[in-house]
Order: C-alpha cells, then structure tokens, then sequence
C-alpha cells in the first residue's frame, strides 16, 4: 500500500519542492496546481492508497499556500472527477458497444452534467488557475468533477 501511495503523491511533492525553490530563488511569484481527484473527499471501494495520496496532495496544496503566500506563491489543486482519457477510451473499446454503452450510463449517472469530463476541460481550469485571472486565488481545491461530489 505505502508503494501505491507514494506513486500517486511523489510527482507532487517533488514538483512543489522543485516550483518552491526555483521561485523563491529568482525571487519571482509564482503558481503552482497540483492535480488530486474527486476521491480525496468521496472515496471509492477498493481504492484507499489512491485516495488516501490525493488527499495528501490536497493538504499539501493548503500547507503550501499558507506556508509561501507571503512569497508571492500561489498553489492550488484540481479535482477532476471522470476524464476520458485514451486509457478509459480504450477500456470502453475493450468492452465492445454493449458494455461501453452501459459504463456510460453509469458515468452519466455519477456526473451530474451527465458525462465524464473532456481533458481538455481540465487543462482549462489548470490555466485558469494558471493565470493572472486567478491571482487572489490560492490554497483552493477546485472540483471539475461535473458535479460528481455534490451528489
């Protein structure tokens, strides 16, 4: 379990560390958006050692922008929920139409907006997050879960 842990959550400390020092370094502001998932607050049977890594990194993202804010360092995270990703494309082509229709009902029931999400919406909010636009923004976690974690 440690080993699946530290999987999902060496990327980001190590990421955070490197952005940290780097700024702090130029003496420059900065962001930073860690990616955690809608499972750090609603958990998934059989999936504790994911969970339990973005929940740390959900944390981390907190303790971060407490920690250097007065640096001119921003960090926040994403949550995505569902994404379609080539691994999940080729799941559902794997299951051949039949199956996949059914997992796609499944997914529109869990989705609130009635899909899973396009990565594509998901590197949008990370630009955002990105951006000047969100300058007064920090220590958040945002969900672009579709609404999943409302339900």
């Amino acid at each position: 379990m440690l080993e699946l842990i530290a999987a999902n959550l060496n990327a980001a400390v190590v990421g955070c560390a490197t952005a940290v020092r780097r700024f702090l370094a130029a003496g420059t502001p900065g962001a930073i958006v860690n990616v955690s998932s809608h499972q750090a607050r609603q958990a998934v049977r059989g999936c504790v050692p994911y969970a339990t890594a973005k929940a740390a990194v959900e944390g981390m993202t907190r303790a971060l922008a407490v920690e250097y804010g007065a640096h001119g360092i921003r960090v926040n995270a994403v949550a995505p929920g569902s994404v379609e990703t080539e691994r999940y494309t080729e799941f559902l082509v794997s299951l051949g139409p039949e199956g996949a229709a059914r997992i796609e009902r499944e997914m529109a029931l869990l989705h609130p907006i009635g899909r899973v999400a396009r990565s594509g919406e998901v590197a949008d909010a990370i630009a955002y997050l990105l951006s000047d636009g969100a300058g007064f923004i920090t220590g958040a976690t945002v969900p672009v879960d579709g609404g999943r974690t409302v339900l």
